[in-house]
């Protein structure tokens, strides 16, 4: 078995996936914040991302990282009827670029890992 078909080589690839979906959510967010009616979008996986693993280790066959996207109801909304909160946006999207570069390095590391291995 190659690193390319290891459980957490999978569920980074995914994580990955997910992050860059999730930024493009907050980026849709945060463009729209002035648009009338519009109501915030959110992204969800880290907990879908636990329940796949837990899953995998429990004798579960495949492995896979599920998004789920949701409105935001519960946040104030101003007189147009939008609720883009962009303080919590840009912390939203600091929180998935730290959570992308994280990623990055892990794969960037077993690479390395790979290239020790074939001496160059």
């Amino acid at each position: 078995m190659s690193m390319f078909d290891s459980a957490a080589f999978k569920i980074t690839q995914q994580g990955l996936d997910a992050s860059w979906y999730q930024q493009k959510v907050i980026s849709n967010n945060i463009a729209n914040v002035e648009t009338p009616d519009y109501k915030a979008k959110t992204v969800s996986f880290g907990l879908v991302l636990d329940n796949a693993i837990h899953a995998k280790i429990s004798g579960g066959d495949r492995l896979s990282v599920r998004l789920a996207e949701t409105y935001e109801t519960n946040t104030n909304q101003i007189l147009n009827g939008n609720n883009v909160d962009i303080e919590k946006e840009s912390n939203a999207m600091l929180d998935a670029q730290y959570q992308y570069s994280t990623m990055i390095d892990y794969l960037n590391s077993q690479y390395q890992m790979i290239r020790t291995a074939i001496g160059k």
